[in-house]
């Protein structure tokens, strides 16, 4: 009646004739003090009951906050507990001894084995000098090398082929210096017969001089220039160029093979590692079916 009372009323508050002990309420229950305690309390008389009061109440207010940093302590070992359940995952060092442990165990000499030790100890120097550790570290490294390597075999044949370009345009050049005189000498011909004839009998010639000047009016500015020191500077710099290139893709594509190298083993150990997690799961599952065959 209480409770429905203070529910019409708008007021916030809930009385229970039971113990804290039966409805399942950890804390310490304060003392009644009555009404003589209240009054010495109020005019600041310190009672017995009212201290006793007061340490339960500071008392319930830290095991309160030690509850909700239990709880959240808690929390957090189920979290870690999680965590730690987890496979731990494969690093490369781990495929990498793992390979060559398979390697040195068919290995019919000593001095095989030495190589496979040599071979290893290359292949860690290389992922640790690279900061690799994982097999996703080393896929995204081989995967921005190998782009890398790509993009300079591009430029590369692109400086190639812009070279080769230019010194045809050089060629052409040369070919229409030489043969000039030629056109001019059959276009002062004033007979028409007598110019065919001309032109057949340089047909061949007169040929290449067409084509050198059509290659070099397509080459030349809206006002019909053109310069052969200038083809020559851009090729002396794009050569340049190409060669600092050259360099760079040999480092980077010897690099790549390398990488390859440590890739390929590793690919080969979690492979092998795969199957034998997939047969020890197959013998488990058979030996549960025997199990239950024999119940």
């Amino acid at each position: 009646m209480v409770n429905e009372k203070l529910s019409e009323k708008g007021i916030d508050g809930h009385v229970d004739h039971r113990s804290y002990k039966r409805q399942g309420i950890d804390k310490i229950p304060t003392v009644h003090e009555g009404p003589a305690v209240k009054e010495m309390e109020a005019k600041g008389i310190v009672t017995d009951k009212g201290e006793l009061n007061r340490w339960i109440t500071s008392t319930n207010s830290l095991l309160a906050n030690l509850r909700r940093k239990l709880a959240g302590l808690m929390d957090w070992i189920g979290t870690l507990k999680e965590k730690l359940s987890q496979p731990k995952p494969k690093t490369l060092a781990d495929l990498l001894i793992a390979y060559y442990d398979k390697r040195n165990a068919g290995a019919w000499s000593g001095r095989a084995k030495i190589a496979n030790l040599k071979e290893m100890s290359l292949a860690v120097n290389y992922l640790t000098d690279h900061n690799i550790a994982t097999p996703e570290e080393l896929n995204a490294f081989a995967d921005a090398l190998g782009n890398e390597v790509d993009a300079l075999r591009d430029s590369m044949k692109a400086k190639a082929n812009c070279i080769k370009e230019l010194k045809d345009l050089l060629r052409y050049a040369e070919s229409y210096r030489q043969l000039k005189p030629l056109l001019d000498e059959m276009n002062a011909i004033k007979w028409k017969g007598k110019r065919q004839k001309f032109k057949e009998a340089r047909e061949q010639e007169l040929r290449l001089l067409y084509v050198a000047q059509r290659k070099l009016k397509a080459a030349s500015d809206s006002e019909g220039r053109y310069s052969e020191a200038a083809w020559k500077q851009e090729i002396a710099k794009l050569e340049h160029d190409r060669k600092a290139e050259y360099e760079r893709f040999k480092t980077l594509r010897e690099n790549l093979m390398e990488l390859l190298k440590v890739k390929h083993c590793v690919d080969v150990a979690a492979n092998q590692q795969e199957q034998e997690q997939r047969r020890q799961l197959q013998q488990n599952q058979e030996y549960c079916q025997r199990l239950q065959e024999q119940r």
